[in-house]
């Protein structure tokens, strides 16, 4: 008995890519496209009247609305399995963007196996994550344990070698791939932990516990804990 084909939508906002993939699946028996929309509300609409298995949708800024309307859609339709593909994978929204029901999340660097492996997971109801976002989803568990223990993240001791480095905000966030907004919270989270006022504080906190970079030595002349 041939199994029926497994019916998929896609809300994306980038056509040449919403082809690309309609384009990939089409060519597989195994998957029917029925129909696309470019945006959030399209895609509300569009399932009032489309009972697909699978529905993919694209966030590209993982922002707070984005993170409601992803928890929305599974609330209103749970029978389909729900597929994120995201362009920018921050810490400080995996979570945010587990809690909201999404079964499979891969990024837009991700290659063609892995969409399929995702798509076959989501057949089988089960969940699938990118290895990209699965090692961030483990630092993001490994630094709320380090967080509880009052210890400095990796990631902000990151933050803290950018500032005693004198590197701004944003370019820190150049430098280590996040948000602006990201590297402010861990700053403030620094001065929290370690019980500075002010920038001079965090310096001497990080030369105190050696994770000033080497080079520094100009400006750490004269300093009593140079070693």
């Amino acid at each position: 008995m041939t199994q029926s084909p497994i019916d998929i939508f896609i809300g994306y906002d980038d056509k040449l890519v919403y082809e690309g993939m309609a384009s990939m699946l089409s060519s597989k028996p195994s998957y029917n496209v029925l129909g696309g929309a470019r945006n959030g509300e399209d895609v509300f609409k569009r399932l009032k009247f489309e009972l697909p298995k699978v529905v993919i949708v694209e966030v590209g800024v993982p922002t707070t609305a984005n993170i409601e309307y992803l928890a929305d859609l599974n609330v209103k339709y749970p029978h389909p399995k729900i597929m994120l593909i995201s362009s920018i994978c921050n810490n400080g929204y995996i979570s945010k963007i587990m809690d909201t029901g999404i079964q499979s999340f891969i990024l837009k660097s991700c290659n063609k196996e892995d969409f399929f492996n995702a798509l076959s997971h989501l057949d089988d109801n089960k969940k699938y994550y990118c290895s990209t976002v699965t090692q961030m989803l483990l630092q993001e568990y490994h630094d709320m344990k380090d967080k509880d223990n009052g210890v400095l993240t990796q990631r902000e001791i990151d933050v803290l070698r950018g500032l005693v480095n004198g590197n701004t905000n944003k370019e820190i966030s150049i430098d280590l791939k996040i948000n602006e907004s990201t590297v402010k919270t861990h700053r403030k989270n620094l001065m929290n932990k370690v019980g500075a006022g002010n920038l001079f504080s965090l310096v001497r906190y990080a030369c105190r516990n050696k994770l000033i970079n080497p080079g520094m030595d100009s400006f750490c002349l004269g300093c009593p804990y140079r070693q």
